[in-house]
């Protein structure tokens, strides 16, 4: 009697997991959108800080020069369906320009004032998109940006590509995944616009 018991309780424990995971298994399956709230965070390789204590940069709105300028990209479920991403506000090319005023603000720099140097550019790409599979999901980010920044003082202009990209598998997809890893390839990205430039007598030149 007691073994029929614990077959009855076993089965009715496998019912409530299977009917749970069903359930989940069809939310999974339906359509929808998220916007990313992307940010400048420390990044894995910290560039050197530039002298720019007494140089003031501004950073225009980028040109939204994307293929697919509707969404960020998406996220294809495991059993069908799919989720948007975007960024609030739909205007990648202002959010970009907060990240990199952001940026500079933690590198030194000052970002309010009359400019030294001003900032401006182009997005050609940025995209953020997840795959998923049994077991986990796989998110990947790429970014290509056109950097500019014209110095005040001579009107001369640095410019740069700055390419990123990275992957990450999660178990339990979460959007913030996404947006972290969105952030820390874009912040990876800026990285490299400093180290490829100095500050000489109040201009922005290359190294």
């Amino acid at each position: 009697m007691e073994a029929l018991v614990n077959r009855r309780t076993q089965r009715q424990t496998y019912l409530a997991v299977l009917t749970v995971a069903l359930l989940a298994l069809a939310g999974c399956a339906t359509k929808g959108a998220v916007n990313l709230d992307l940010q400048a965070v420390p990044s894995s390789s910290e560039a050197p800080q530039k002298k720019a204590d007494s140089l003031t940069g501004t950073v225009a709105s980028f040109e939204d020069a994307r293929p697919e300028k509707d969404r960020l990209g998406v996220r294809h479920h495991l059993w069908g369906g799919e989720t948007t991403f975007n960024v609030p506000g739909g205007k990648p090319g202002d959010v970009v320009a907060k990240v990199m005023a952001d940026y500079l603000k933690r590198k030194g720099w000052r970002v309010e004032g009359s400019p030294d140097v001003t900032f401006s550019g182009k997005l050609l790409n940025l995209s953020v998109n997840a795959e998923s599979r049994f077991a986990h999901t796989e998110i990947t980010v790429r970014t290509k940006l056109v950097v500019e920044g014209t110095n005040k003082a001579d009107g001369s202009i640095v410019r740069m590509t700055l390419n990123g990209d990275g992957m990450q598998k999660v178990f339990w997809f979460d959007p913030e995944d996404a947006q972290e890893l969105a952030s820390e390839v874009l912040t990876d990205s800026l990285d490299k616009l400093l180290m490829n430039t100095k500050v000489d007598n109040n201009l922005l030149r290359l190294k």
